[in-house]
């Protein structure tokens, strides 16, 4: 995998902790799917860390099949230092507050445009999802990777909404990153236009 000794136990390690083998829901890493992620904003920002993918499979008993809801394509990103020390674990679910953290720990700065390019860049490679390099600055303090407004859909009947997706950095004075949080929220919400028949189109009684 291209790990040296020290980080590979240290998988191996995480590996047997957060497996969950007895009970009737069982959590097991897929071993053969445990490979190293890399990319050029990975390199760069953190040349020192390797990204270890570890993919989760589960498995339930077949007489407790219907109480479970069992889940798929989850899977953790271990980053872990040359001397094998296990600086973040990233979660293919939750809200990625993991992510600002991580950035604050390494004191990486976002102060323009460019800088945010290449944090939003290093986000969709740790986490697979797509944040489109849409980076705009809110204020002195924030920027939002990412921006993207989306289409109006349907939730009722009668009314539709859109929704707005981002992921959040505060940054200080200098641009050191102090947090990020993954935003997902409703933009616009708004009554249906129910379309009236041209006239003179009316059902014969």
């Amino acid at each position: 995998m291209g790990l040296n000794a020290a980080q590979r136990e240290t998988v191996a390690k995480f590996v047997l902790e957060h497996e969950r083998p007895t009970g009737e829901l069982k959590r097991l890493a897929e071993r053969g799917g445990i490979t190293v992620r890399t990319s050029a904003a990975l390199t760069h920002l953190f040349p020192h860390t390797q990204f270890v993918i570890v993919p989760w499979i589960f498995q339930v008993d077949p007489a407790s099949k219907n109480l479970y809801s069992i889940p798929g394509g989850l899977f953790d990103v271990l980053a872990i230092s040359d001397q094998g020390l296990q600086e973040s674990t990233f979660h293919s679910s939750g809200n990625s507050t993991e992510f600002g953290v991580f950035l604050h720990a390494h004191r990486i700065k976002v102060r323009n445009k460019t800088m945010a390019d290449e944090v939003a860049r290093a986000f969709a490679d740790i986490y697979e999802l797509s944040l489109c390099c849409n980076d705009v600055k809110h204020g002195p303090s924030e920027w939002y990777l990412g921006y993207r407004e989306l289409e109006f859909r349907p939730v009722s009947s009668y009314e539709e909404e859109r929704d707005v997706f981002y992921y959040r950095l505060t940054v200080d004075s200098k641009g050191v990153v102090l947090n990020g949080t993954l935003v997902n929220k409703v933009l616009e919400r708004r009554k249906i236009e129910v379309t009236e028949r041209p006239a003179g189109d009316h059902e014969q009684r």
